[in-house]
C-alpha cells in the first residue's frame, strides 16, 4: 500500500473536519448510513371489512452511534387514493432516508385503506364525496394514532415530543392536513361517527396527544380551508402546476378535496401562518414520479423545516404579530395624513424606516413612508392591505432585506421570489395598474457570507418582474462596492449593515432617475 505523505495526509484532515465543520445537523445529510426497524405495530383498527387490522409502521432514524437522543420526529403517510399502495414506496423512502441521514428520527406508516361505495347508480355500486371523507376519517385517527405511539415511546426512539412533523404523498398529505387542522366540530358531516368513533379514533395509544408541529404538504389538497385558523401550525407547500387530479389551486376537486398547495399558502399568510411555497412548473401528481424533481423537492421541504426547528426560533417569537404596534401606528398616521394623486409610497423593514431624509435625497415631496424595521416579507403580506389600501399612490416601492440575513431562519431565494409573488396578487387585487417596483436587496459587510444568496434572489425577482406589465427593477447595489468588490464601510453604520447619511444620499441619487421615470411612465 502506498503511503502518505504526512504533509499531505495533514491537509487531508484539516480539509475532512472543515468539511464536517460546515455541514449542519438537521439541514444537512450528516450521516452517511441510517439504521431502521420495520414492521412495528401501532395500534389496531376495524377496517371496511368489518375485521380487526393490525396497523403497523418503520422507523428509520440516523445510525445507533448518534449520540444525540432528543431529535425531531418526521412521520410519512403515503398516498393512493386511499385505496392502494403502502408505507414502503420509492418516495416515501426518499424523504425519510434523506431526514434520517440530516439526523431526524423519521417513520413511514401504514394505515386502514379502503373506500366504501354507499350509493347505487344505473344498478352499480359507485363511491360518493361521502365515502372518501370517511377514508379521510379513518386515515387521520390513523395517523393520530402513530403520532401518540411516538409520544409513549420518545424515550426508546430519542424523540424531542414537541419537534413532531408530518407529511406525506397525495391522499397522505390530504390525511396530515386533516390531522394537523381538522378539530372535533369540524368534521364533515357525512361522515358516520356513531360507526367510525371520535376524531382521535380507537386505534391505539390513548393518553397521549396527537398534536403536531408542522406538515409539510405534498400534492395534496383538504376539504374544507377554514379548517386552517389563526395560531395553526405552520405548513409548506408543493405540487406541479400541471397537476389534473388533485388540484394545486382551487379550480376543480378530487372527490371533494378541493382546496390545494398553492390555495393554502396564501390562506396561510392571509393569516399569519408561517408557510412556504415550491412550484414545480409543467408537472403533474406527484412530480410525474421524476426522481430529480422529487430530490429536489425533498431538499426545499428540508430548507424551510430546518428554518421551523426550535434551536431557530426566538424565545418569544410572536410572528407577524409583534408588529401590531408599528402598523397601529401606521393606521393612525392613514387617518390624519393626506395625500395627493401624485404621492408614492415606500414599504419595507429598516432600510426604509431609518431612510429620515428620503424626500430631500430623492428630490420628491409627496411620498408616504411606511417602513418597519427588522420586518420580512412574510410580515409585509400580512399587513399589506392595512398599509396601503387607506391609499391610492401613483406608485409603490418595496424594499425587504431580511428574509435572507446570515441567519438560521434565512428562506431559500425562490421562497422569496414566492413571497414578493404573493404581495404583488394582493396590491393587485386592488391597484391592478399602479406601477410596483422592488428596491434591490443592498450588499453589505454584515451580510456579505450570503451576498451570493442575496444576488440569486435579486435575479429571480428581476425575472419575474420582466414577465409582468407595471413591474419594475432598481438595482443600485454596484454604488457600494469599491474596487476590491466589497461593501464600501464609509457609507454604512457601526453595525456595517444599514447605510449611513452619506449612505442614503448616494442611495438617492443612484435611485432618482429611474423612481421618476417610473412615475412619469405612462
Amino acid at each position: 500500500m502506498m503511503k502518505v505523505p504526512k504533509i499531505i495526509l495533514f491537509y487531508l484532515i484539516c480539509f475532512y473536519v472543515n468539511q464536517a465543520a460546515a455541514q449542519k445537523r438537521f439541514k444537512d445529510e450528516i450521516f452517511t448510513e441510517i439504521d431502521s426497524v420495520v414492521n412495528v405495530q401501532y395500534g389496531e383498527a376495524t377496517n371496511i371489512n368489518g375485521d380487526k387490522e393490525k396497523l403497523l409502521l418503520d422507523v428509520i432514524y440516523p445510525p445507533k452511534t448518534d449520540t444525540l437522543k432528543n431529535r425531531p420526529l418526521l412521520i410519512f403517510i403515503h398516498g393512493g387514493g386511499f385505496q392502494s399502495n403502502s408505507k414502503n414506496g420509492v418516495y416515501s423512502s426518499t424523504v425519510c432516508n434523506s431526514f434520517s441521514k440530516r439526523g431526524y428520527v423519521t417513520a413511514t406508516i401504514d394505515y386502514r385503506l379502503g373506500v366504501e361505495k354507499s350509493v347505487t347508480e344505473d344498478g352499480k355500486e359507485v363511491r360518493t364525496n361521502k365515502d372518501f371523507a370517511e377514508a379521510l376519517y379513518r386515515a387521520q385517527q390513523d395517523g393520530r394514532a402513530a403520532i401518540r405511539f411516538f409520544r409513549k415511546h420518545a424515550d426508546e426512539y430519542g424523540i424531542d415530543t414537541s419537534l413532531i412533523f408530518i407529511t406525506g404523498s397525495s391522499a397522505g398529505s390530504m390525511t396530515c392536513l386533516a390531522i394537523a387542522y381538522m378539530n372535533e366540530n369540524e368534521i364533515p358531516v357525512e361522515v358516520n361517527q356513531k360507526k367510525w368513533g371520535s376524531i382521535e379514533g380507537n386505534s391505539g395509544n390513548e393518553g397521549y396527544s396527537s398534536k403536531v408541529k408542522g406538515v409539510i404538504n405534498a400534492w395534496g389538497a383538504i376539504i374544507d380551508y377554514k379548517w386552517i385558523q389563526n395560531g395553526d401550525v405552520p405548513m409548506f407547500n408543493t405540487a406541479g402546476t400541471d397537476d389534473k387530479k388533485v388540484p394545486m389551486d382551487s379550480s376543480f376537486d378530487y372527490h371533494g378535496f378541493k382546496y390545494g398547495s398553492y390555495f393554502l399558502f396564501q390562506h396561510c399568510l392571509s393569516l399569519g401562518i408561517a408557510t412556504g411555497w415550491r412550484p414545480f412548473y409543467g408537472s403533474g401528481h406527484t412530480l410525474n414520479s421524476n426522481r430529480l424533481k422529487q430530490d429536489s423537492c425533498v431538499q426545499s421541504m428540508s430548507d424551510w423545516l430546518y428554518t421551523q426547528l426550535k434551536i431557530n426560533k426566538g424565545k418569544n417569537d410572536e410572528g407577524v404579530f409583534k408588529w401590531e404596534k408599528d402598523i397601529n401606528r401606521f393606521d393612525s398616521l392613514n387617518a390624519i395624513e393626506k395625500y395627493s394623486d401624485s404621492a408614492i409610497m415606500f414599504i419595507g423593514s429598516s432600510y426604509i424606516r431609518m431612510w429620515k431624509n428620503i424626500r430631500e435625497d430623492l428630490n420628491y415631496k409627496e411620498i408616504i413612508h411606511r417602513g418597519f424595521g427588522g420586518s420580512n416579507l412574510r410580515d409585509v403580506a400580512y399587513y399589506i392591505k392595512r398599509i396601503l389600501y387607506p391609499h391610492h399612490p401613483k406608485a409603490i416601492f418595496i424594499y425587504v432585506g431580511n428574509d435572507i440575513g446570515a441567519t438560521e431562519r434565512d428562506k431559500a431565494p425562490d421562497q422569496v421570489l414566492e413571497l414578493y409573488k404573493y404581495i404583488v396578487k394582493i396590491i393587485r387585487d386592488k391597484y391592478p395598474a399602479t406601477p410596483i417596483t422592488w428596491l434591490a436587496i443592498s450588499p453589505s459587510e454584515k451580510r456579505w457570507s450570503v451576498w451570493d444568496k442575496i444576488q440569486e434572489t435579486n435575479h429571480l425577482v428581476k425575472v419575474f418582474t420582466a414577465s409582468q406589465p407595471n413591474l419594475f427593477y432598481i438595482d443600485a447595489g454596484q454604488q457600494f462596492l469599491g474596487v476590491d468588490g466589497k461593501p464600501v464601510a464609509a457609507f454604512y453604520r457601526d453595525d456595517n449593515l444599514h447605510y449611513n447619511e452619506e449612505g442614503y444620499k448616494l442611495w438617492g441619487k443612484s435611485i432618482e432617475s429611474e423612481v421618476k421615470k417610473i412615475i412619469n411612465k405612462k
